[in-house]
């Protein structure tokens, strides 16, 4: 158990947990890649609540590109699951020795502490699978103390700013416990290159609908983007019998 701060570290893990980005917003990871690590049981990180599972939390997206980086390393399915579930288990945040704790996987504690703090946390994993989270003050106590058997060092900081590097930018987490989900999400649409226009409709102050037109990559099956959105429009230009420009506007209720 860990005494901290006084923090909503509840509302922050919700909205880290939320599940409302599309695929759009993975990095280097192929739309059939996704598929496989799905069947695979790889992904997604916490059980799909919905069945036809295809958007994504912050916390997801960051662990995919935990995946890629295992991958690289030639760590089996078999242990990835098993690093996965290490990561899942439950830490007991203290703010006070008279209130009851608030319960949060240990990578969204972490993840939380680096918006928090900027400090850098490492995610050091052996070559059996066991895992642990720890900051580089706890890896040099282990170092001394001779308590470190061989194996890997993933840069959690390096990774958020990789796969979300949105919300890594934000100065503060006062500034990131300001932004709802759909505002988070909006911030995310206008960060990225692909997008040519984004409307925004509000209701009683609250934004209701997400309107954006985004160019999509020529390489992109036609079948899959016509299964990435319920509700689009898809614009085809043609030159001389090839595709040249595929342009798609989504429209999300939020």
């Amino acid at each position: 158990m860990k005494k901290t701060e006084k923090i909503s570290f509840s509302t922050i893990n919700e909205k880290l947990n939320k599940k409302i980005y599309p695929t759009k917003f993975i990095t280097g990871v192929s739309t059939q890649v996704l598929f496989v690590w799905k069947n695979e049981s790889l992904i997604p990180l916490y059980k799909p609540v919905e069945k036809g599972w295809n958007k994504y939390s912050l916390v997801d997206i960051l662990w995919i590109g935990i995946i890629e980086e295992l991958k690289k390393f030639g760590f089996t399915n078999e242990k990835i699951i098993s690093i996965k579930n290490q990561l899942l288990v439950i830490d007991e945040i203290i703010e006070n020795e008279q209130d009851k704790g608030e319960e949060i996987e240990i990578l969204n504690l972490a993840i939380i502490e680096i918006f928090k703090s900027a400090n850098p946390i490492y995610i050091i994993i052996d070559e059996n699978g066991n895992t642990q989270v720890l900051n580089a003050y706890a890896i040099i106590d282990k170092m001394q103390a001779n308590k470190l058997t061989n194996h890997i060092i993933l840069n959690l900081n390096q990774l958020i700013k990789l796969n979300i590097e949105a919300l890594y930018e934000e100065p503060s987490l006062d500034e990131f416990k300001g932004l709802s989900k759909d505002e988070l999400q909006v911030l995310l649409i206008l960060r990225s290159e692909n997008f040519e226009s984004v409307k925004i409709i509000k209701k009683g102050g609250e934004i209701d609908t997400i309107e954006s037109t985004e160019i999509v990559s020529n390489g992109e099956r036609i079948l899959n983007i016509l299964k990435g959105h319920d509700y689009q429009h898809i614009e085809i230009k043609q030159a001389r019998g090839k595709i040249v420009q595929i342009k798609r506007t989504i429209k999300e209720r939020t």
